[in-house]
């Protein structure tokens, strides 16, 4: 049997520090002493565009051991994206860039150019092919399901196989599912045992373990990672002579392949049971997933009309990086910092490509009508050169991003999670949130409901359809961004009430300011809390342990808690952004508190922060004809 054992390398993009060293320490370190005490074993190692940028920097020596391995010819080294990024869901031109881009980074740290290539996430389309194969890629790593799919048996994907799209061809070897379940997790006998188990005389066979270096060292103890590397390759060289171990070039150049196939599109098994079959589908299941993509694919209508420079485009290829685009039992999107380092190097090369393009000669404040997130419904983006606000009209005209631009201090201070059903919660008496989790959403709450209610999701509490109601857009100019709605008042065992809703958007500089008017437009009482829901994002410091903090009528809390009490003005400090404040025009009651997410992690679950709540809270008894208005201003601090 021949066997080849690929490692796969990754961190993403917003990694915090101590994570990343942690792991370093843990997992990397101990993996590359082992490989160089059992030189005499071949092996491949991937190391993503990500994770090499980081580790050039950070640990330069790491690499240069890595190099000898591979001059040595113990080591073959494999290539992939510069941003580690899903190859399909990006533009056609995009996947070129980013395979060429990290072969080019690749060269200049190695002195070579690898012919095998690591699809991030094993997420296949055969409309990559062109782009690697046009970048001198000649062969690339899938998982055996992805044959399975297109209606091979498993025996079939023990032997490399051909390829093509538009007259492109392409090798392909096939990850073993069982294999990956079994190494390292059972004993190292057990795992020679089955693949002699899978040989025969012939001898033109292959088993291909293709996973992540943190299963040594990071998701178990560092000790037992030591242990079962060096007992599994003492077993591989008293078994040599049953087990050859070799990298997959080699296996290419001694067996050639064994015919030609079209595969449909697939990934790993467990990826396609998160993603129900199509990767793509996170993008429909995650409204912040899409909200993420559609923002590239803006980004790069500016980039491309403003003809900027690689240092714009290496922020943008960086953005695609592609943990926090899913979520399975990996996958970051519940992770505030990753699709935080998202949108920061979004922002940074969009603000590059418009001050290229002299983006604001004509209008400092740029008003547009369009689709943005490509669900059929217009969307409203104001900008300006401080800042980007995104309106939804369809989903109760709330705003859903918020981008600060200045250099340094780039953020997107609504980039916050909805906190979604998952089936792994079922029968945990976790609540799913009921709505988006964005900002300037109208609720008419009973007049007993709590901070806890709101957070927790309590059931019918809200009195009103204007938390999901869609706004027309009345107005849309650079003075302003005007959006109204007619909805009911449910009150308890009467009869609805319609209620008039109207609010004006206005940015100026660095401020965005929100112009309430709720009008009684029925026959009946409208009687309850008024809130006015705004859900932020703080800027968290990838560096250290820093404390973020908010204030009340600059009264400091830590952002972990909860407050209730009448107050005119919130802060949310970071030592890694500008400071954003909330004024409201009248004083109210204002409840502020984390929004949490149980999530499934390697580890288990693990709760995540994933925004703050902030609501100001009117107590309103409107008689028919009867109006209540209110001004809210959102400000980024200089």
């Amino acid at each position: 049997m021949n066997f080849m054992f690929v490692i796969h390398f990754h961190q993403p993009v917003g990694q915090i520090e101590r994570v990343f060293e942690r792991i370093f320490e843990n997992s990397y370190r101990i993996l590359l002493e082992t490989l160089s005490r059992y030189r005499d074993i071949k092996v491949s190692i991937h190391i993503s565009g990500p994770l090499l940028l980081t580790i050039a920097e950070k640990h330069p020596d790491w690499l240069s051991q890595v190099a000898k391995l591979a001059q040595h010819g113990s080591v073959e080294l494999l290539g992939g994206s510069l941003g580690e990024a899903v190859l399909p869901i990006i533009p056609r031109e995009d996947m070129y860039s980013q395979v060429r881009e990290y072969l080019e980074l690749f060269e200049k740290l190695f002195g070579l150019k690898p012919k095998g290539f690591w699809l991030p996430e094993r997420v296949w389309e055969p409309s990559i092919v062109e782009a690697l194969v046009d970048n001198g890629v000649e062969y690339v790593l899938l998982d055996d399901s992805t044959l399975h799919r297109s209606g091979y048996g498993r025996s079939e994907s023990m032997y490399a196989w051909t390829t093509e799209n538009s007259g492109r061809k392409l090798k392909v070897l096939f990850i073993d599912t069982e294999l990956r379940y079994i190494l390292p997790w059972r004993h190292p006998d057990e795992v020679i045992s089955y693949m002699i188990s899978r040989g025969d005389e012939v001898g033109d066979k292959y088993l291909l373990w293709g996973s992540d270096a943190e299963k040594f060292g990071e998701w178990r103890d560092p000790l037992w990672a030591k242990w079962w590397l060096s007992e599994f390759f003492n077993r591989l060289r008293e078994k040599r002579h049953e087990v050859a171990c070799m990298h997959p070039r080699e296996y290419l150049e001694n067996y050639g392949v064994r015919g030609l196939v079209y595969l449909a599109p697939g990934s790993y098994d467990k990826m396609l049971e998160w993603s129900n079959g199509f990767f793509r589908n996170f993008l429909v299941k995650y409204p912040e997933s899409n909200n993420m993509h559609k923002k590239m694919l803006r980004v790069r209508e500016k980039l491309v009309k403003a003809g900027v420079g690689r240092e714009a485009w290496r922020h943008y290829y960086m953005a695609q990086c592609n943990d926090p685009y899913w979520h399975g039992l990996f996958g970051g999107i519940y992770l505030i910092h990753l699709r935080q380092a998202v949108y920061e190097n979004y922002i940074k090369s969009e603000a590059i490509a418009e001050e290229a393009m002299d983006y604001y000669s004509e209008k400092s404040v740029r008003v547009e009508r369009t689709d943005f997130d490509y669900d059929g419904f217009m969307e409203v983006l104001i900008e300006s050169r401080e800042l980007n606000a995104y309106i939804k009209p369809s989903d109760g005209g709330t705003l859903f991003e918020l981008d600060y631009k200045e250099k340094g201090f780039e953020h997107n201070y609504l980039n916050a999670m909805t906190r979604r059903h998952e089936p792994y919660l079922d029968g945990t008496g976790y609540r799913p949130d009921w709505y988006r989790r964005t900002s300037f959403r109208e609720h008419i709450w009973a007049p007993h409901t709590t901070p806890v209610d709101w957070v927790q999701n309590t059931p019918f509490i809200d009195l009103s359809d204007l938390a999901l109601g869609a706004y027309k857009v009345t107005s849309a100019t650079s003075e302003g961004v005007i959006l109204r709605r007619i909805g009911c008042f449910y009150p308890p065992g009467g009869r609805p009430t319609e209620v008039l809703v109207e609010k004006k958007y206005v940015v100026s500089g660095s401020t965005l300011t929100i112009a309430y008017c709720l009008k009684n437009a029925g026959s009946g009482v409208i009687e309850g809390l008024l809130g006015l829901e705004l859900t932020l994002a703080p800027k968290l410091p990838l560096d250290g342990d820093a404390v973020i903090k908010y204030s009340v009528d600059g009264v400091e809390k830590n952002i972990n808690e909860w407050h209730s009490g009448e107050a005119s003005r919130v802060a949310l400090a970071s030592p890694a952004a500008r400071a954003l404040t909330i004024e409201v025009s009248s004083r109210t009651s204002i409840w502020i508190a984390p929004l949490v997410m149980p999530a499934r992690t390697e580890k288990g679950i693990v709760e995540n922060f994933e925004g703050l709540g902030v609501m100001p809270v009117y107590s309103i008894y409107l008689k028919p004809g009867g109006e209540f208005s209110q001004l809210i201003k959102l400000t980024v601090e200089h």
